[in-house]
């Protein structure tokens, strides 16, 4: 597992020499469906299976509602799995109200 293979701009604010994909892979999972690419998405398929992506994202605090969606339907969970997905029902952003 080689974190400089995923797009730099993923990792704009930490040097990739300072990432271990093991420890750090909630955090990994988490900028490749903030600001990765479709490649990135599938170099993290072939790095962890779908048991460990599931253990990962559902801890997150923070996902917008499309990568939740896209999550739900790829790891086969649902939403309401997500540690983020009833504090989001329970924050309305202000454009929602």
């Amino acid at each position: 597992m080689d974190v400089s293979q995923l797009s730099s701009r993923m990792f704009w604010n930490t040097p990739v020499e300072h990432i271990d994909p093991w420890v750090h892979r909630g955090w990994i999972i988490e900028r490749a469906m903030r600001y990765g690419s479709l490649s990135d998405w599938h170099l993290l398929k072939k790095w962890y299976d779908k048991e460990t992506m599931r253990q990962s994202v559902i801890r997150l605090r923070d996902l917008d509602a499309m990568s939740i969606a896209y999550l739900s339907i790829v790891l086969d969970m649902p939403k309401k799995e997500f540690r983020c997905y009833p504090e989001r029902q329970l924050r309305p952003s202000f454009w929602h109200r």
